[in-house]
């Protein structure tokens, strides 16, 4: 049998160990009196283990769960079983976020006589946490924005504004033809014609399955925008579908000329170019006529 030297040496050895862990640790009895605290755990206070002995738990640890239904010091005595969790502590004007684990305390004769329980800062960790998740955010929108990158690059090299003629662009659509990808190819056409001064731009959407009302209307819209940069437009294979929609949306094709195939509306942008061409050149001729009386009379 130990002696009472054997026993406080005991006592003192096993003390160095508690004090030795870097995280809080505190025993409790039933009335909430705190029994023991170790270095740690009353550093992260701001106070003395020897000025937290014999204090109510919920004095020295304010957290929203003391003097409630979620004690975890309450739980742990009555259910007879381990409780974990996350939550905050109050230490002056500061807001500690900590991780807990409490567990029942119990005597050599299993009955339980309080509880003990273990606590950490984890501000550290949170933090780390926030600035993996911020990051992994802006992978995430920049990936998101490189994605939508792609797809108008995509997009402009699926809608080709080509100038096939001296003043004659062509637009061949081929696929599925949303809204968006009207819009884009619409702004293509305006650009094009801005850049080439092109007389005439035709619409191919022979190779489009099903137009919309929303993209006839992007189309005839166009259309007139082309009108009043001086370019007119030509619409080519237009189904019996598209034929429907158009006709039920009620959209005027005051500003757009109707053909059945590229071939046809080449064809009549190339001879009427030709009829400016011509006309051009007989009012040059019937000028140059004019100078040359105007001199002779003088």
């Amino acid at each position: 049998m130990k002696d009472i030297s054997e026993v406080q040496l005991d006592e003192g050895f096993l003390s160095e160990i508690i004090n030795a862990i870097t995280s809080g640790i505190f025993v409790t009895d039933l009335e909430h009196n705190i029994l023991m605290i170790n270095k740690a755990g009353a550093r992260m206070v701001g106070k003395r283990p020897g000025d937290c002995f014999d204090r109510k738990c919920y004095d020295i640890f304010k957290t929203p769960m003391c003097k409630t239904e979620f004690c975890t010091c309450d739980i742990v005595t009555s259910k007879d079983r381990a409780n974990y969790g996350e939550t905050t502590m109050q230490v002056g004007d500061r807001q500690i976020p900590i991780e807990y684990s409490s567990r029942p305390l119990k005597n050599f004769e299993g009955k339980i006589i309080g509880c003990v329980e273990n606590f950490i800062d984890i501000s550290e960790r949170l933090e780390k946490d926030r600035i993996i998740l911020e990051q992994k955010e802006s992978l995430l929108k920049k990936r998101e924005e490189d994605i939508r990158h792609l797809q108008d690059e995509i997009l402009e090299l699926s809608t080709p504004v080509i100038q096939v003629w001296d003043g004659i662009l062509t637009l061949p659509l081929i696929g599925t033809l949303d809204s968006h990808r009207a819009h884009i190819a619409m702004e293509r056409v305006l650009e094009s014609i801005e850049q080439t001064r092109a007389a005439f731009v035709i619409v191919d959407i022979t190779g489009v399955p099903i137009v919309d009302a929303d993209v006839a209307r992007h189309i005839l819209q166009t259309a007139a925008a082309a009108r009043l940069m001086g370019s007119e437009t030509l619409l080519t294979g237009v189904g019996p579908h598209t034929a429907r929609v158009i006709s039920d949306s009620g959209v005027s094709l005051e500003n757009i000329i109707l053909k059945g195939r590229m071939t046809d509306a080449l064809q009549y942008a190339i001879a009427q170019l030709e009829e400016r061409r011509q006309k051009m050149k007989q009012f040059s001729h019937f000028m140059g006529a004019l100078r040359e009386d105007g001199e002779q009379q003088e």
